[in-house]
């Protein structure tokens, strides 16, 4: 039998009915860190919900603003000189640059031909074993492919829902 090592001092339990009370008791705690997240997020979502308000008018303003000036310099397009931007007392305007790539949903399988064994270099790949499939091979099987199913007992607490009391 395995020994629990802790720092802490661990509730000693004398009997089954010790054990229920002590399963009731995860429960109730399960139930008050519930309540105490559920109003977190509550609050949570209200601070979000306050900013996105605060913030909206001074998002307008600035997209207002940077379209107006994009107007600006396109009627002043020769004060630009050749140059993509314009330096000013306060900041810089201007156009850069931008490139953004597009891909075919079967992209990744032309990178694939095309490339050949370049094609990693251009994909994003992570492959792992997935065990939920292969829970579902025969011991045989597993084997064959360089795993095997392990069996292991898992001490578990499973206490009834208990709904905390609202006193909010």
């Amino acid at each position: 039998m395995a020994r629990v090592r802790s720092d802490r001092q661990l509730t000693k339990i004398d009997s089954w009915k010790g054990a229920d009370y002590v399963i009731q008791r995860i429960g109730s705690l399960q139930g008050d860190i519930e309540k105490a997240e559920r109003i977190a997020q509550e609050k949570i979502d209200a601070i979000k919900a306050e900013l996105a308000g605060t913030v909206a008018p001074a998002q307008q303003g600035v997209k207002d603003y940077t379209e107006s000036l994009e107007a600006f310099a396109m009627q002043h397009l020769p004060d630009f000189e050749g140059k993509q931007s314009r330096q000013l007392n306060h900041g810089t305007l201007g156009w850069r640059r931008s490139t953004l790539i597009t891909v075919a949903k079967n992209a990744i399988d032309l990178i694939k031909i095309q490339l050949g064994k370049k094609a990693d270099g251009y994909l994003h790949i992570k492959e792992t074993p997935d065990k939920e499939a292969l829970a579902k091979l025969t011991d045989e099987e597993l084997k064959s492919v360089g795993a095997r199913r392990k069996y292991k007992d898992v001490f578990f607490v499973e206490p009834e829902k208990v709904e905390a009391a609202d006193h909010g």
